[in-house]
């Protein structure tokens, strides 16, 4: 069983070039020993999974996330 936390808080994420702005963390996935993360983007309702190891937190948020 995995428990999830988070704090209500809206990231912000960095993937190469592009920046992704008000996220709002909705699940932790493990999918053959990839971990996946799924947020939602409050300004605009589009859903967005991001390989994990691919992708960058902003503002240091990333450590109000707990798997």
């Amino acid at each position: 069983m995995m428990n999830i936390q988070a704090n209500n808080i809206l990231y912000s994420i960095k993937l190469e070039n592009q920046t992704y702005e008000a996220m709002e963390f909705k699940r932790m996935d493990w999918i053959n020993k990839q971990c996946y993360i799924t947020f939602q983007q409050a300004s605009t309702g589009k859903w967005y999974t991001f390989n994990r190891s691919s992708i960058n937190f902003l503002f240091d948020n990333e450590k109000n996330l707990v798997s």
